[in-house]
This record gives structure tokens, C-alpha cells and sequence, in this order.
């Protein structure tokens, strides 16, 4: 494994930047991914919030009368 390592064709430091690369690629998109998720969870639960708040206001309307 050594001389692998000590070669002097050139080929470790291309395949180790390239699987940089890869791995960096992957990260970001399942950070991407992640964060779109959230953001969704995050629109639905204000969405309801203020949809349980109207009902709620009108409920309390109707029941001062």
C-alpha cells in the first residue's frame, strides 16, 4: 500500500480530489434536501396555526352573541 502511495504516476492525488468532490456533492444534497423538508413542515405548521386561530375567532364570535 505504501508505494501505491509514494508512485510517481500521479494517480492518488486526482482519485482522492475526485472523491472529495463526490462526497461534497453528497453532503450538499442531503442538505438540500433536509432544509427543503423543513421548510415544508414549516409552511404546513403556519398554514394550520392561522387556520386554527380563524376557527377559533369565529367560534368566539358566534358563542358572545
Amino acid at each position: 500500500m505504501l508505494h501505491f502511495v509514494q508512485n510517481e504516476r500521479g494517480v492518488f492525488l486526482p482519485a482522492v480530489v475526485i472523491l472529495l468532490l463526490v462526497v461534497t456533492v453528497l453532503l450538499l444534497s442531503i442538505i438540500a434536501a433536509y432544509q427543503s423538508k423543513y421548510q415544508t413542515y414549516d409552511a404546513l405548521e403556519m398554514f394550520y396555526t392561522d387556520a386554527t386561530i380563524e376557527k377559533l375567532e369565529v367560534f368566539h364570535r358566534q358563542n358572545t352573541r
